[in-house]
């Protein structure tokens, strides 16, 4: 796989040189809402239901204000907490996509849905289904078929040198919790060398953990062969299968790992490297042109981030109803995830940085992208300096 240059082309062929082809949606977790038999390919744009009354006319949340039009042409505030009032959006019906399911890293997102808090923020509805990989959330976005999406900033970061930026604007979370999975027979770094390690795609986040954790154990992309296959459940398959010698798989899965016979050879939560693994994202036309449809989408997965630490319990329950598991096993992944999920969903420019060095291993081209360009953080600054953060009882104000 080769992107050889820096010059703007169509981000669909970006996501069809990383060998990502829009089709339909598998390897969820039971319960979890997928892309089935919705092919982001036959999506156009603009096909979700409540298409905006306006156009919006400024960039990011500084345009954001409560005169602009609702689908229903109201101008009133559409949702608030506390005495602080958020703008009426744009588009009153979106549709989110994320990458992957049963992930506590991408789950704020469906939270808000559960807890209904897009309703809450004027939506009349939100669809958040599960795809399979960043790519396909990516060419859906591009087709129009989604509104926002849920990725690793390498999406947005390679996306810049096409004629479709994306811009992430929250972060679900900066540090990696991989480990390294491997097959009964492997124990140690030795016998990982001329292994097969499986990632999701080349350059996204999965390939990013497992450099670092590589490193970790003294070796390097060349001791190994790294392979395209899906997302975690397609990876934990490909091991199982014995297809793939190794594969990062979140550190929650620990106990599931360990009672299959799987190895466990290393793990990176401890590196101390941030990395951006899942940020809400969309295209730069579309953040532009509905500006309070992004700010109360913000709003509404920060507060549903923020229950996660606040009512841990529930918030596990709900959790474990999403991913059709056990309650004590969804209570214990969200428990988790409040040990290093980013509260305040911002992030440091360093979030962006491993991620362009990790694509730029690939194509040295992706070496020359600005990171600046591939996220917006103001919609989460407005939401502090409106006092969202103090009135949601969030004790972490944005980067």
């Amino acid at each position: 796989m080769e992107i050889s240059t820096v010059r703007r082309r169509p981000l669909a062929a970006i996501g069809l040189a990383f060998g990502l082809v829009v089709a339909a949606c598998s390897s969820t977790p039971a319960g979890a809402p997928s892309a089935a038999g919705a092919s982001a390919a036959g999506a156009s744009a603009g096909t979700s239901a409540g298409a905006s009354a306006s156009t919006g006319t400024g960039t990011g949340a500084s345009a954001a204000t409560g005169a602009s039009a609702s689908a229903g042409g109201s101008a009133a505030a559409s949702g608030s907490v506390g005495d602080v009032a958020l703008p009426a959006p744009e588009k009153t019906s979106l549709k989110i996509g994320l990458s992957t399911g049963g992930e506590a890293s991408q789950y704020a997102e469906y939270l808000a849905k559960q807890l209904d808090l897009y309703k809450k923020y004027g939506f009349d509805n939100v669809d958040v289904t599960t795809f399979e990989g960043d790519g396909k959330v990516v060419q859906a976005l591009v087709a129009g078929g989604l509104d926002l999406g849920v990725v690793g900033v390498s999406s947005a970061i390679s996306s810049q040198a096409t004629d479709t930026p994306l811009k992430v604007v929250a972060m679900n979370g900066v540090t990696l919790t991989d480990m390294l999975v491997c097959q009964p027979s492997i124990k140690s770094p030795a016998d990982i060398k001329g292994k097969t390690v499986a990632v999701s795609t080349f350059g996204g986040t999965s390939h990013g953990s497992v450099l670092i954790l590589l490193s970790q154990l003294g070796l390097t992309a060349n001791d190994v062969t790294i392979t395209q296959v899906g997302n975690q459940t397609a990876r934990i398959a490909a091991v199982k299968a014995g297809s793939v010698g190794c594969a990062p798989i979140d550190l929650a899965q620990k106990d599931a790992m360990t009672q299959a016979g799987l190895s466990i050879i290393a793990d990176n939560k401890s590196s101390g490297k941030q990395w951006g693994r899942s940020g809400l994202a969309g295209t730069a036309d579309f953040i532009s042109k509905n500006p309070n449809t992004v700010l109360n989408v913000v709003a509404a997965a920060l507060e549903a981030q923020n229950y996660m630490f606040t009512n841990t319990q529930d918030a596990g329950q709900k959790f474990a109803d999403y991913t059709q598991q056990a309650p004590a096993d969804g209570q214990k992944i969200i428990q988790d995830f409040t040990t290093w999920g980013d509260r305040s969903m911002s992030w440091a420019d360093e979030a962006f940085d491993f991620p362009k060095q990790t694509l730029a291993a690939v194509n040295p081209a992706m070496g020359s992208v600005d990171i600046t360009k591939a996220y917006d953080k103001s919609f989460l600054q407005k939401l502090a300096d409106m006092g969202f953060y103090q009135k949601i009882g969030d004790p972490e104000l944005p980067k």
